[in-house]
């Protein structure tokens, strides 16, 4: 279940009129113009983020990795501005960015797979990594020491997870993957304890005890290997060229061999544990580089809309003579916490803002106003029309 205090609103369009509190009661006539009006702020939302899409991805296609067009040489590399785009667009599509901090916790506690992962932050030049939805999910797992009995245990989860970042140039730059680009990658489902196996350049890390699954049996084999050899001397040494053969040769073509089949043990461990982890992600990703500004854009505009049509519908019908914010704060929280059993946190302010920006509310004082149904509905056909 998705903790409190999400800002992001999880329903759809036909779910959004049942969020909206008395909608029943108004009118017909009421309703069928409010279903108008709320088309209409539709439609301009629409083609306001379909001017951003254009605009960002003019930005974004000398960075794209994926891209197939062919720039002039002096084409502008600098990342900075599409940062700053991607961390606007996911502000209005409520995701948080996470804190440094929360990628090296993850960093020094084992993944919820059970591995331990060593990241090398060196390689980026800038790295963000932003979430939404926090959620606690039920998994299962067998365990050695408690006879391989399914066990159940919590995790928690991100809904939805986005990573931006770009690499230096550096030594240990992995292969197919060059500092002249952006990267974006997006992934549902991933445990906080996850965050840095999404990241490239990152390792297993073995633990003492995979660890000594390889090496005890490597050294015990090679120690009955030794003295099995030893007997064998003692045995043929009446054969002196053989016993020197023996002697010079097989011994040390003994550790040879343990050594190298300890090492493809090892290999083997870390492949399946590797395996493992891609394995689990395989399903996790969702989209990659200009896949995903198109995604986390869709993202923004349909929570704008979810924002503005529940603050103005509280406005119209319990605000014709003025309501604070605090109010419509209060109200749409109630009403979403009674439609779809969850506690959001309504972003009154910035829905208000925006409401504001396109002229279909005005303040006095500390009190907001709306128009009437009909004069919004002008204000956005004049916006439409230009």
């Amino acid at each position: 279940m998705q903790n409190k205090g999400e800002h992001f609103i999880p329903i759809g369009r036909d779910k959004l009129l049942e969020c909206l509190p008395e909608f029943d009661k108004c009118s017909k006539p009421d309703r069928k113009q409010l279903i108008q009006l709320f088309d209409l702020l539709s439609s301009t939302l629409h083609a306001q983020y379909h001017s951003e899409q254009i605009r960002i991805q003019r930005l974004y296609q000398p960075l794209d990795p994926d891209s197939v067009l062919i720039f002039k040489e002096d084409a502008n590399k600098d990342s900075s501005e599409v940062f700053r785009q991607v961390k606007e667009i996911l502000r209005n599509a409520n995701y948080r960015k996470l804190p440094a901090e929360e990628l090296e916790t993850a960093v020094e506690n084992a993944t919820a797979l059970g591995l331990r992962m060593k990241v090398n932050f060196s390689l980026f030049e800038e790295l963000h990594v932003y979430g939404r939805g926090d959620e606690t999910e039920t998994w299962t797992k067998k365990s050695w020491w408690k006879l391989f009995k399914e066990e159940k245990f919590d995790v928690k989860v991100f809904q939805r997870l986005i990573i931006a970042f770009r690499l230096k140039e550096h030594e240990d730059l992995p292969k197919g993957q060059s500092s002249s680009f952006v990267y974006l990658k997006s992934f549902k489902g991933i445990p906080h304890s996850d965050l840095h196996t999404l990241l490239p350049g990152t390792q297993v890390k073995m633990s003492l005890f995979d660890r000594g699954k390889i090496i005890i049996p490597a050294l015990s084999g090679l120690v009955m290997s030794v003295v099995k050899i030893v007997r064998l001397v003692v045995a043929v040494t009446i054969f002196a060229t053989l016993a020197q053969f023996i002697k010079y040769w097989v011994i040390p073509a003994a550790i040879i061999y343990y050594i190298i089949k300890g090492f493809l043990s090892y290999k083997k461990t870390k492949d399946k544990y590797q395996l493992n982890l891609t394995k689990h992600l395989y399903f996790q990703n969702l989209d990659n580089n200009s896949g995903v500004l198109l995604r986390i854009l869709n993202e923004a505009e349909l929570q704008d809309y979810r924002e503005m049509v529940i603050a103005y519908y509280v406005l119209w019908r319990f605000g014709n003579t003025g309501m604070r914010s605090e109010k419509i704060d209060e109200i749409a929280e109630n009403q979403l916490l009674e439609t779809i059993n969850q506690k959001i946190d309504f972003e009154v302010d910035d829905a208000l803002e925006k409401l504001e920006s396109i002229k279909l509310i005005y303040k006095e004082e500390d009190l907001w106003f709306p128009l009437t149904v009909n004069d919004s509905m002008n204000e956005l056909n004049k916006g439409l029309s230009k």
